[in-house]
Order: structure tokens, then sequence, then C-alpha cells
């Protein structure tokens, strides 16, 4: 969980654009509204997209790293560099993946008050 004391402005800027949708969901599943609804793809493909260019990203920069400091023992170095550089798109599907399910929440209080 060190890892994420350590990133970088776009990282958490991509952090921050993937826990929209976790917004918006808990917005939906506490007033349950179409409108709300259709406001989760958009703000879910921003999100993916958002995870995507920052794992993009994090993997130039281990490339990088890798690059400036090539030693001995270059395959751990490079498996921890890639190790950490998956975290933030880890934490940003997962972000994702609880919106989601917020939003199945959302949808069975909506339906049951359809009833």
């Amino acid at each position: 969980m060190k890892a994420l004391l350590y990133l970088g402005p776009a990282a958490v800027f991509g952090l921050l654009l993937t826990a929209l949708p976790l917004v918006a969901a808990i917005l939906f599943a506490a007033r349950p509204t179409i409108r709300r609804l259709e406001m989760m793809r958009p703000l879910t493909l921003a999100g993916i997209f958002a995870s995507l260019a920052g794992l993009c990203l994090s993997v130039a920069n281990a490339l990088v790293g890798i690059n400036r400091h090539a030693g001995s023992n270059i395959t751990a170095y490079s498996a921890e560099v890639f190790a950490e550089s998956v975290i933030p798109a880890f934490v940003s599907f997962s972000l994702l993946a609880a919106a989601w399910l917020v939003v199945a929440i959302g949808m069975r209080r909506q339906s049951q008050g359809d009833l």
C-alpha cells in the first residue's frame, strides 16, 4: 500500500477520474433516476480510458527506470517496477467494479419501488 503514496500527478488524476463513477453510482443508489443511470456509461468509459492511459504511462516510466538503473540484478528490479506500475490500474478497476455493484443495488431498489 506504500506504493500509492508515491504516485505522480497523472496517476492521482487518473484515480480521481475513476472515482467519479463511484460517486455517481452512490447518488443513483440514493435516488434512482434514469438520468443518473444514463451518466454511468460515459463516466465508466472515461474511467476505463483513464486507467488504461495511466497503465501505459506507468509502463513507459517503468521502462525508463529500468534503463537508468540497469545493474546486475535487472530481473528482480524489473519485476518490482512492473508490479508497482500496475497498482493504480488495479485500484481504478476496483473502483469501477464497486461503482457497478452500487448501481446494481440502486437498480434493485428502483425495481422494488415500481411494484
